[in-house]
Formats: structure tokens, sequence, C-alpha cells
């Protein structure tokens, strides 16, 4: 019956088929998607996009700023990160709502005496799609400038509320979503080492084509003798390997065919059993309660013999 059960499932249900391919398509750009808050005033932010083919991309110029009073949103994990998992196929099915990045909010001087002393960034940044890195910089560290942020200025403490590879899905939990780092240092960079993997959902005709991607990450305080640049530093690289996760139904006529294999193994299994029984009885009871045979004495006669 279980064996049946499960049989009508692949058929009415259908079962999930999660398979590793090389990625077939050929795709020349990706995009970012990041939304920030980061403990330093925009005016002295500066976000830069280089790859391998040492080509830099002044990301400033896609992106959206809004100056803030820097805080941590309730629920952020603070110093920690997100479990890598790989959500469900109904749950992304779900959570597959496209959207768009809104535009910046003009907001009066007159709200209140509140200091801003952070910065809102986000939207999408379209890159190559080779390996590289996300930089987030102080005017006059990393790279030159005409000004130079003052020090007591810099904090790269920051919240990550949303980042993802491909296109914006923001109800997609991705690995550094809603988490948070905080230092007191001044001359500190944040370094995440990300691994992206594209991952397509197909169920009943829709698909969804996502990217996930796992995660390391490290940290360095630099002095004055021990120069570095402080900020923040998502390293990036597509894999060849994509995930396929679809939902497959088996055809009515395999449907049919497995029934009937079902059904012939439950006869045969069936014949089986009452053989067994059959000779159980004649070994403990005699032939006399065999199912199957009598024996010459008990047989009837007609009623002229």
């Amino acid at each position: 019956m279980f064996i049946a059960w499960s049989e009508f499932g692949s058929y009415f249900g259908g079962y999930i088929d999660e398979q590793y391919e090389v990625d077939r398509s050929v795709r020349e750009t990706a995009q970012i998607n990041m939304d920030m808050f980061i403990h330093i005033p925009c005016q002295w932010l500066h976000v830069h996009v280089r790859d391998v083919t040492k080509d830099t991309q002044m990301a400033s110029e896609q992106l959206s700023f809004e100056d803030i009073p820097f805080f941590i949103p309730y629920g952020t994990k603070v110093n920690d990160k997100n479990s890598i998992v790989t959500p469900e196929l109904d749950e992304i099915l779900a959570e597959a709502i496209p959207a768009q990045f809104r535009d910046r909010i003009a907001y009066d001087e007159s709200t209140g005496s509140q200091e801003y002393d952070g910065c809102h960034v986000f939207g999408s940044i379209p890159v190559t799609r080779v390996k590289g890195e996300l930089q987030i910089t102080a005017k006059g560290y990393g790279y030159r400038d005409a000004v130079s942020t003052p020090r007591d200025i810099i904090n790269f403490s920051h919240v990550i509320n949303e980042f993802s590879f491909g296109d914006f899905f923001p109800y997609i939990d991705n690995t550094l979503d809603n988490t948070a780092k905080l230092t007191e240092e001044s001359l500190h960079a944040y370094n995440y080492f990300t691994s992206v993997v594209p991952t397509v959902y197909k169920k009943m005709g829709a698909e969804v084509d996502t990217n996930q991607y796992s995660l390391s990450e490290a940290e360095y305080t630099y002095s004055d003798d021990n120069k570095g640049a402080p900020g923040i530093f998502v390293k990036y690289n597509f894999e060849a390997l994509s995930i396929v996760m679809k939902d497959e139904r088996i055809n009515f006529l395999q449907f049919v065919i497995r029934l009937v294999a079902i059904m012939a193994f439950v006869v045969y299994m069936a014949s089986w059993a009452f053989r067994f029984v059959d000779k159980l009885l004649v070994l403990t009871l005699g032939s006399k309660w065999s199912l199957r045979y009598q024996s010459d004495s008990t047989q009837s006669h007609g009623l002229l013999e």
C-alpha cells in the first residue's frame, strides 16, 4: 500500500529533482543588488567595482545615497552571519516577486536636530560576469581624491539589509541579508569572500532564475605603521556549475505500468504466503487441514457407490 501510495504521489503531486550541471547559458553581465547602512556620512564615501580584467567602474553613479542617523534595525544579527541553506522550491516560487529599488528620498533639514552620522546606500550595479570586487572606501583612502576624509569620521560599522546577485527579488533571503558588523576602530576593513552559484527553479511551466552564494569573511585593523585601506570589500566569483531544481511528474503510461507491476508483486507474494500457511498447517495439524490437498479417505463419493 505504501508503494502504491508513493506512486500516486509521484503522478499527482510530483517529486523534486535536483541536479548539478555545467551552466550552459552565455551571460556577459550580472547585477549586484545592495542595501546597506554605513556609519559614515555619504559625502565621504566612494564605491567602486574592479574585476580581473582591470576594469574599474565608478559604482557610485549607479547607486543612491541618503544621509541617515545610523542605527541597527530590530532582528539584525550583529557580528554574526546567517546559515547557508538552499530554499525549498515552493518557497522560492512564492517569494520570487521581482522589484526595483525606490528613488532617493529628499529629507527636509528642518525635520529635527538628530545627527545624520550614517549613509543609506542602495541600488543595483551592472557588472561583468567575471571575478571581481566591490569596494566601499572613504575618500582619500584606497583611491586618490581631491579631499581626504578626517580620521575621526571614518567608521565602517555597517548593516547589510540586502545583498544579492542577479534579478532583484527582495523577499528571497540571502546569506548576508539582515546582518551587521560593528567596530570602534577607524582604520578597520571588512572583507567578504563570496562564491556565486546560479540556481534555477522550475515547476509546472514557471521558472525562476536566481543566484545563491557561499560566504567567508575576514577583518583587519590597520595602523600608521601597517597601512591599508579601511572599508568594506566584497570579493565575488561566478561558478561554472549551476543547480537546477525542478518539479517532475511521471506520465500516465509510466503510472499504469508501475501500478500493474505493484499489483503483480502483491499477487506473487500472496501466493507464496498461501503456500507457507498451507505447509505450516500440514506440519502442525496434519494433512487433513491442508488448504490445497485432501487425502483419498476424505474424497467424496457419489450416491450409488
